[in-house]
């Protein structure tokens, strides 16, 4: 076999692959299904019980997630997964990851459970969006799902995705580390940093600094 038989057959394989690991909604006798594939068990099919077939139909937004979205007359649906409580007539992408209907918004972009991403205590329409996975609203600063009141966001500066500051608080993912020395603070880990007289882990003085 010639190097470029070779090349043809790896294509023919890797496009039959391609064709085969089906992921995403499919409507059959009245009933709506979730498709996918896990490296485990191959290729596979769900029923979503809670589907209007009727009414489904496939949504997609202007952004880099990799959700399948799906929606009928009274659920939204994400990779097969009916969400509670969002009405999927107003779903709408805002960006970073972040979503809203007309009563909430909800941040999709690291968590444990789809139906526990709602952001707390802001309203949607105030949203503004800062560096993922950073947003404001009014006073309230969100940090994925996550908020804190910080009364001086207007100067809030992201250090990196769990770390930012302002001119008088540093901020750990929804924690103000107060007290925390702003000009000499350094960021060590993803929940630890120190400034010139103290360390502190996951938003407070280390315990060993008191000893």
């Amino acid at each position: 076999m010639t190097t470029r038989h070779i090349k043809i057959f790896i294509m023919i394989l890797t496009i039959s692959f391609l064709t085969s690991c089906r992921q995403g909604y499919k409507v059959e006798n009245d009933k709506v299904y979730y498709e996918y594939w896990n490296e485990g068990s191959g290729q596979g099919k769900r029923l979503i019980e809670k589907a209007d077939a009727k009414t489904f139909q496939t949504i997609e937004f202007d952004c880099d997630c990799s959700f399948d979205f799906g929606k009928d007359k009274n659920h939204l649906f994400i990779n097969g997964e009916p969400i509670n409580d969002i009405d999927p007539k107003t779903f709408k992408f805002i960006g970073n990851y972040i979503f809203a209907d007309k009563d909430k918004a909800y941040f999709f972009g690291f968590y444990n459970n789809l139906n526990d991403c709602a952001i707390k205590g802001v309203k949607p329409n105030q949203i503004q969006l800062i560096k993922y996975p950073w947003a404001k609203a009014g006073n309230f600063l969100i940090h994925g799902h996550d908020t804190v009141y910080v009364d001086d966001i207007k100067d809030f500066d992201p250090i990196d995705e769990d770390w930012g500051k302002t001119k008088k608080h540093i901020i750990n993912n929804n924690q103000i580390l107060y007290g925390a020395d702003v000009e000499t603070f350094k960021v060590t880990s993803t929940f630890q940093g120190e400034d010139k007289r103290f360390n502190y882990k996951f938003g407070i003085i280390n315990e060993d600094d008191f000893k």
